[in-house]
């Protein structure tokens, strides 16, 4: 019950990477060896790309989800800077509960100089358009909204900001414009890393510039990304000193991971609808016997806009990471936070929501379901909840 940090890999994923395995050649050599992987490679990448319903010439392949979003990040800024700009006359608006591979960057380029505003979620998790358009300035440069909020599941309305971004470009042109005039300022990109399996989040239907995949977390091997990018983005590489990916990406390609992440996204898409139908009703009934339990516990965010595999929630009074270990104990994997928070902090996205509490996350628990969870699985996790919750009172 925590498929949003990691999911294990598809018997199918790991049987295509084989064929990347036995293609020992660097892709980029000239012999026979390199070009055979050089092939896999680019049928990798087109896989991707209709999986994505993009262009192959749009995908970067990335070592991770984490790279990926720091790609978007400096990339954007560092092409914006390399044309002149000053970091101090650029502007980038984000949500106040982005993934920390997100607010890593942007907190660098606040340090660089850069200004940040930090939009805010609703009562029920969602940062609105609204929200987003009240942050807009002349200088903004880049608009970087999550298309679903890891820790609590709220799918963002990324469409409806987007297409609120239009009308702003349509408007004005922002600052930046004249350094770039190929370019629609201000540029959005969207961390898509959850979940392809329970939503389809590709960039057209997202309507993003820049996006966001991670293969581990559609059944996928680890170490693979892929930044979606727009031909009218400027970007510079973060890693240089070789001319892969379109000099956007040094560095020799992982070919069995590209296979292995073509066929996910193939195999998220395949029976897509029928995986959410089946996992909210396991995911709801687990709510259910939560609040029926266990009175006290609270879901945080609404159920409306929540993705079919998540449910958070906290205990008052509880503390998450000894539930977490608690529950370990027993078989039951659930998290206190996203896992690239360090131990013992509190979950951001529920701080988010509960303003008035200063560290009322620290009770939280995120259940994120696997596809082929079952009712019985949701009693094993509420009978292994209650009895860690009476170790706790009595310890």
């Amino acid at each position: 019950m925590d498929f949003a940090a990691a999911t294990p890999i598809h018997p199918r994923i790991l049987r295509e990477m084989r064929r990347g395995f036995d293609a020992y050649g660097n892709p980029s050599a000239p012999h026979t060896e390199g070009q055979r992987a050089a092939v896999l490679l680019e049928k990798a990448r087109l896989r991707i790309a209709r999986a994505l319903s993009a262009k192959p010439g749009n995908i970067i392949m990335t070592g991770s989800g984490t790279e990926a979003n720091n790609l978007a990040i400096f990339g954007v800024m560092e092409a914006l800077v390399a044309r002149g700009a000053k970091p101090e006359d650029l502007h980038i608006i984000t949500s106040i509960f982005e993934h920390s591979s997100l607010e890593g960057p942007v907190a660098y380029w606040a340090r660089r100089g850069a200004s940040i505003s930090l939009a805010e979620p609703t009562e029920e998790g969602i940062i609105t358009p609204e929200a987003v358009e009240k942050l807009i300035r002349p200088e903004t440069a880049l608009v970087s909204v999550v298309a679903v909020q890891s820790e609590i599941g709220q799918v963002q309305p990324v469409k409806e900001i987007s297409r609120m971004l239009k009308r702003v470009r349509e408007k004005r042109a922002q600052r930046v414009q004249t350094l770039v005039p190929e370019t629609a300022f201000p540029i959005l990109h969207s961390d898509a890393s959850q979940s392809p399996l329970f939503a389809d989040l590709s960039p057209e239907r997202l309507g993003v510039d820049l996006a966001t995949y991670d293969a581990q977390k559609v059944m996928g091997p680890k170490g693979v990304g892929a930044l979606y990018k727009h031909s009218s983005v400027p970007l510079e590489p973060l890693m240089r000193g070789g001319t892969q990916e379109r000099s956007l990406r040094a560095g020799t390609e992982n070919v069995a991971g590209a296979l292995g992440f073509a066929l996910a996204l193939e195999l998220a898409a395949e029976g897509r609808d029928v995986r959410i139908s089946h996992v909210k009703v396991v995911r709801d009934y687990l709510a259910e016997r939560i609040l029926k339990e266990i009175p006290h516990a609270v879901v945080n965010g609404g159920m409306k806009h929540r993705i079919a595999n998540n449910l958070n929630i906290s205990v008052p009074g509880a503390d998450g990471d000894y539930l977490s270990v608690l529950m370990d104990a027993e078989g039951v994997a659930v998290s206190p936070r996203s896992a690239c928070l360090a131990p013992g902090s509190s979950s951001q996205a529920v701080n988010a929501l509960r303003r008035e509490e200063p560290g009322g996350a620290y009770g939280t628990l995120r259940f994120s379901l696997a596809p082929d969870a079952s009712k019985r699985d949701a009693r094993q996790a509420v009978a292994a909840l209650k009895r860690a919750l009476a170790i706790t009172r009595h310890s």
